[in-house]
């Protein structure tokens, strides 16, 4: 009989990867269909978008069976490849990040050279990197007695208790992404300082309310999830010292470090579906069979919210931001 423990770790876990799945889908299907996101900003938002959708897999496809049946694959080789997976899912979310960040300061500080700095070439070059270091990161998973794994008793996704594992447990995982979660709260930081700057520059007339609000926005999603990946790092090595009960380890632990990820394409779509609100319906009625003639018309033209009358057409920040948005 299946304890309380089990039903309650299973069913939350699929709630959050349910959520997951329809968030970063829905996120997805945008990226693939916005022709204002087909760009480096999207490009990249779309390889980190599909590392959020494989740790859903490995946590509703490998953890809750393990979890309900308390099987003792959980800790043998393929148990092992399948946690290395979720950590490799998880670099990749960093480094993209990361790349999104520098994508950002590079609009914002060098807009008249960014097209020539992210072109595609160079953005799928560093999509393909993203992938190769976190692949690197795990490699050493291979060596006998180095590795990871889901753990039945506890729900968590632990280190094994080898010199090896623990050394990459520390410095490789949780040191390196705190250093890279510097580095990105660094670069939000130096762009907010430069879009405020840019605003004292510019005449009330230029920088209107909307695009204030605009750029606001701009930076509230960077910061929204450079500060869960952080607290997910922190929540991931220190929950066991933080707290005795093994639910709430789990909580912080396992069902935050999931959650993160399912909300990655929440907060993707919440900041940035407001500025493609127009294609954004047309594209949803013609995916689940509505007004498909306006959708197409509405796609084609290129059309998005109309400009108001009174709203100076002028280089200012929302110009630069449209080079990353």
């Amino acid at each position: 009989m299946l304890a309380y423990d089990q039903y309650f770790v299973a069913i939350s876990t699929t709630v959050v990867c349910i959520f997951g799945f329809a968030f970063n889908g829905f996120a997805l299907f945008l990226l693939v269909r916005l022709p204002e996101l087909k760009n480096s900003f999207g490009y990249m938002c779309t390889s980190h978008i599909f590392a959020d959708l494989g740790l859903m897999c490995c946590f509703l496809f490998w953890g809750v069976p393990m979890t309900l049946t308390k099987s003792v694959l959980s800790a043998s080789d393929l148990g092992k490849m399948v946690a290395g997976i979720s950590i490799l899912f998880w670099e990749v979310s960093i480094y993209s990040h990361v790349f999104v960040a520098l994508n950002r300061f590079c609009a914002i500080y060098m807009p008249i050279r960014y097209t020539h700095i992210f072109t595609k070439s160079t953005t799928f070059t560093l999509i393909v990197v993203s992938w190769i270091l976190a692949i690197a990161h795990v490699s050493p998973f291979i060596i006998p007695g180095c590795g990871i794994h889901y753990t039945t008793d506890s729900y968590l996704w632990l280190y094994d208790e080898t010199a090896c594992s623990q050394w990459i447990a520390t410095w490789m995982d949780f040191y390196l992404s705190c250093f890279w979660i510097i580095i990105i709260a660094i670069l939000d930081v130096l762009n907010l300082i430069r879009i405020v700057s840019m605003w004292r520059n510019l005449s009330t007339a230029t920088v209107t309310g909307k695009r204030k609000h605009r750029e606001i926005m701009f930076f509230a999603q960077a910061f929204c999830q450079n500060i869960l990946f952080a607290i997910c790092n922190f929540g991931f090595h220190w929950a066991g010292f933080w707290f005795s009960d093994p639910i709430a380890v789990f909580l912080v632990n396992t069902l935050f470090w999931g959650f993160i990820h399912a909300a990655d394409g929440f907060i993707l779509l919440a900041f940035n579906i407001g500025t493609h609100k127009r294609k954004v319906v047309a594209n949803l009625n013609e995916l689940f069979g509505g007004n498909a003639r306006v959708a197409s018309a509405s796609h084609h033209s290129g059309i998005l919210t109309p400009k108001k009358p009174s709203e100076p057409d002028t280089t200012t920040i929302a110009q630069i931001s449209q080079y990353v948005k």
